[in-house]
């Protein structure tokens, strides 16, 4: 009789990294499948998008978004796609920004196998590294919402930068020169803190790994070519806006000495519901690197909270899946093995039919709960009725009780529902405000947790942005708070609502049981 034949370690990894990929894939598209409408954020995104579009894709001098004459200085590949794309296939903005970003961070998925492959020189552990990277809650939250569409660009190229960097710097491969001046220069026009790490990682590899003259040269080489590829964009802002525009943008990254110490909350990476059991297994991956003196990996991580920990904590998914893997593969899975030395695929069958499963499970939970943070249809109704019934220069607040600027789908929707301006909507504002970005975030807070007081709250708080406002927009079930998720199923009105309701000054001029719209008289 034939013995059947077994499968070998590298074929199973290549089941792992399908898997990986076809899991994953559907992770990420489940939040916007559900949700019907971009998740989260990306308002300011589609204004961009629709300005490019207006001015027959020539950057325009301002985006259009919230009336601020925000400089339209964001890296614009991103929008140039998705725009493209709209035209090209004659779909909506609001499809693209649905669907694009999720589908770009699956395409993360092989790309960060093929670097995980690079740095350990094992199929299958890169395997097991793409699925942890694939059923990482926290990524989803970040790269598959409407404003993921410059994220999950910026990620996939930056993986593929540190990709090709490594091989220039560790290997002299000298064909890497020119995939690495091309996914640098994609990055650089991706998104600003992407272009931190594209710059950061690759001078951090040189310094652990090489250190030679020679691959410092090729270094300065790739450094030519993304300018001369990336450098004529940042041109034109400069001669249209000055160097402070960038200098205000790149003020906001928060960075100090003490950021590191971020990584103490490991949760704050994986960002998993119930227990979290990846970002377990990625500590215990470091400590077992750092223990065979190997430090490039955990070092990366350092190194991202150091220089960007504003999105450290999600681009440190990159080496900490890496980590991670490694752990499994190397500790976990031959220790599983052991128990059972007659079946030395225990570990995998364990990985494979318990592991992943419930890893899924979590995945999937995080995203119908992450699917619930959108524009309600109700609001969007409100909002309309704001486009269409109010004065074009009218200024409003819009106060949700969202304290979490980041989580805050109303405060950002609404300027480009709307086309009004929204006073106390954070967005855009990196490029104005420099190193007042974080003070302008405290009192957007301070406002929005007057939501359930009443009017000496609201005339404390609303007194940095001015008293010319015109409206009151008040969201009364806003899906999340400190961006988890909010019971509001039997929430009919907030505190400050009933407080202006009985206010001489104010009066309503729009009701719903979503949103409560007063007029300053």
């Amino acid at each position: 009789m034939r013995n059947k034949s077994k499968l070998g370690k590298d074929e199973i990894g290549i089941l792992i990294l399908f898997a990986a990929v076809l899991f994953g894939g559907i992770f990420r598209l489940l939040s916007p499948w559900l949700a019907g409408f971009p998740v989260n954020d990306g308002g300011m995104f589609y204004t961009m998008m629709k300005d490019l579009q207006a001015n027959h894709y020539i950057p325009p001098l301002y985006t259009s978004y919230n009336q601020l004459h925000i400089p339209f200085a964001y890296p614009p590949l991103a929008f140039y796609i998705g725009a493209g794309l709209s035209d090209l296939l004659g779909i909506s903005l609001i499809t693209i920004l649905r669907w694009l970003p999720a589908i770009i961070h699956t395409a993360c998925i092989p790309a960060l196998y093929f670097l995980a492959k690079e740095l350990t020189g094992d199929k299958f552990t890169s395997s097991v590294a793409a699925l942890v990277f694939g059923l990482t809650p926290h990524l989803n939250a970040w790269l598959s919402v409407g404003g993921g569409l410059t994220r999950s660009f910026g990620t996939l190229f930056l993986i593929l930068t540190i990709l090709f960097s490594y091989r220039l710097l560790t290997k002299n491969d000298t064909q890497a020169i020119w995939w690495t001046i091309l996914f640098g220069s994609l990055t650089v026009l991706s998104h600003t803190e992407s272009t931190v790490f594209a710059i950061g990682i690759p001078v951090y590899i040189w310094l652990v790994k090489s250190r030679s003259l020679k691959s410092a040269l090729q270094g300065g080489l790739v450094a030519l070519g993304v300018l001369i590829l990336a450098g004529p964009w940042y041109g034109l802002v400069i001669s249209r806006h000055g160097m402070g525009t960038l200098l205000s943008a790149l003020q906001t990254g928060g960075q100090t000495i003490w950021s590191v110490l971020r990584l103490i909350n490991i949760d704050i990476l994986t960002e998993e519901p119930y227990i979290d059991i990846l970002g377990v297994f990625g500590v215990l991956g470091m400590v077992l690197l750092v223990t065979r003196k190997q430090y490039l990996i955990p070092g990366m991580i350092v190194v991202m909270y150091l220089i960007q920990p504003r999105s450290a904590h999600t681009v440190g998914n990159i080496p900490f899946a890496i980590a991670a893997g490694l752990f499994i593969t190397e500790i976990l899975l031959p220790t599983i093995s052991k128990i059972d030395e007659t079946n030395v695929n225990r570990g995998v069958k364990v990985l494979l039919v318990i592991l992943t499963p419930y890893l899924l499970v979590n995945s999937i939970y995080q995203g119908f709960m992450l699917s619930q943070n959108h524009v309600s249809k109700g609001e969007q109704t409100a909002m309309q009725w704001v486009s269409k019934n109010t004065p074009l220069d009218s200024k409003f607040l819009v106060i949700t009780g969202e304290p979490e600027t980041m989580c805050d789908s109303s405060a950002e929707w609404f300027p480009t529902l709307t086309e009004r301006t929204s006073l106390s909507t954070l967005q855009g504002r990196e490029w104005l405000l420099g190193n007042k970005f974080g003070e302008f975030i405290g009192h957007r807070a301070g406002i929005q947790s007057c939501i359930d007081e009443g009017l000496e709250c609201l005339g404390r708080e609303s007194s940095y942005f001015g008293t010319n406002y015109n409206y009151i927009y008040i969201s009364i079930q806003n899906p999340t708070n400190n961006c988890k998720p909010a019971e509001t199923s039997n929430r009919s009105t907030r505190g400050l609502i009933l407080a202006l309701e009985n206010a001489q000054n104010f009066s309503v001029v729009y009701r719903s049981d979503k949103v409560v719209l007063f007029e300053k008289r």
